[in-house]
């Protein structure tokens, strides 16, 4: 999704449906792995000793700035799938 959205951009062409979409999908495959890797770990994944309890603390960051993930969405649904007025 990433080089999609870069080679729109690239191109000139409107990316923000597709650069938003990889931001969601990367954001949310980040956390999941430092979730994991402190899982894995045990409690020792979140002593200070570890660099993973950094990169856990770290990992809600792309989903919450600059845009959070409901922003996300919220572009996605009104540009990409154009629901009906409901008004």
């Amino acid at each position: 999704m990433v080089l999609r959205a870069a080679w729109l951009y690239d191109s000139g062409k409107p990316c923000g449906a597709e650069a938003n979409a990889a931001k969601l999908l990367a954001g949310g495959a980040g956390f999941e792995a430092a979730t994991r890797a402190v899982l894995t770990h045990g409690g020792m994944g979140y002593a200070k000793e570890f660099h993973v309890e950094r990169l856990f603390r770290e990992s809600i960051l792309p989903r919450i700035a600059p845009v959070t993930e409901q922003l996300i969405l919220s572009f996605i649904a009104e540009k990409v799938l154009r629901p009906a007025k409901s008004y």
